[in-house]
């Protein structure tokens, strides 16, 4: 049953479910009803002044929803703070971070207090900052330098790619970033991640199966490639395409979402896919996220097809044509 004061019920889904005490004041929940909602079991206090409410937008997707309650129970946990490392970027819409991440914020000058009930008070002085709803974030750059000693290599370079790809952070933006690192001593295990970075991948798996590829020497020609048929009719686009030679290539999909596809989403990619093997000449795999994480399927197939059509690498490629 919805007695809630709708303002308060806005807030809870923008916030993943979460709602300070200040808040709950201010659209009419009193402390006595908070700790009758507490008692009947409707609501829980994960730490002093914030309460969840069990009422985030319920078209996250439970990856998201985790990542977004961490960021929103810092800020909440410390009024004034705002969202840093990890917490900054899953709140600016950054894809690559790990499911779970810590709640962590930090106060523009650089105080600090004793973790509590697992949120981290940062004790980042000056650092710049930007408006998320009513509240704060680290700018991108600041929050991916943040981020980045907590994070490994197939998740930095994720992250990387996401923020080129959606535009969050431009070329130079993430060369601001690099030479930040440069100066903070926790990031020197990140100094090879960055020309590892493109912005084409369009979503964390295709960043993880790159670099896997890559690992294994068979890293390939082209990402995100436009096919074409021989009257220049387009065909359809692969994550990562192979060149053999002789007009053939070995195209790569990669399915972010093995479990959480819908079945427009399903019939999208069969277009695609029989799109791109029109015209006979290409080889088209697909790996699913789990294969791409575990064992050695992927590399072992896509190795045993190029041994096949005798690929080797740094061959010329043809030229990239525009969509007609």
């Amino acid at each position: 049953m919805n007695d809630l004061p709708d303002g308060i019920l806005v807030l809870a889904r923008r916030q993943a479910g979460l709602v300070s005490s200040a808040q709950c004041d201010v659209h009419g929940v009193t402390n006595g009803r908070r700790r009758r909602l507490i008692a009947a079991g409707r609501w829980q206090r994960p730490t002093r002044g914030v309460f969840d409410t069990g009422r985030p937008n319920p078209d996250l997707h439970p990856y998201d929803l985790s990542r977004l309650r961490s960021a929103w129970l810092a800020l909440l946990a410390y009024p004034g703070s705002a969202a840093v490392g990890a917490c900054a970027l899953a709140l600016l819409g950054v894809a690559g971070l790990p499911p779970d991440i810590t709640p962590e914020a930090a106060f523009p000058t650089g105080s600090g207090r004793a973790p509590r009930d697992g949120i981290l008070l940062r004790q980042y002085r000056g650092f710049p900052r930007v408006a998320v709803a009513d509240h704060l974030a680290a700018e991108p750059a600041h929050a991916l330098v943040q981020a980045l000693p907590m994070l490994g290599r197939t998740h930095g370079v994720a992250v990387m790619d996401s923020l080129l790809n959606k535009r969050i952070l431009t070329p130079s933006g993430l060369r601001r970033a690099q030479r930040l690192a440069e100066n903070r001593r926790h990031c020197t295990v990140s100094h090879t991640w960055w020309g590892e970075a493109t912005g084409l991948s369009q979503s964390p798996v295709e960043s993880a199966a790159r670099l896997r590829l890559v690992d294994a020497g068979i890293g390939p020609d082209d990402l995100q490639r436009d096919l074409f048929d021989a009257t220049g009719r387009f065909l359809g686009r692969a994550d990562l395409a192979w060149y053999p030679g002789d007009g053939r290539w070995l195209l790569v999909e990669l399915d972010s979402d093995e479990f959480h596809t819908s079945p427009d989403q399903v019939r999208r990619d069969a277009v695609r896919q029989n799109g791109l093997l029109r015209d006979g000449r290409h080889v088209l795999l697909r790996f699913f996220t789990r294969q791409v994480h575990e064992g050695s399927m992927m590399i072992d197939t896509v190795r045993s097809v190029l041994d096949r059509e005798r690929w080797s690498p740094g061959r010329p490629i043809p030229p990239r044509c525009r969509r007609r």
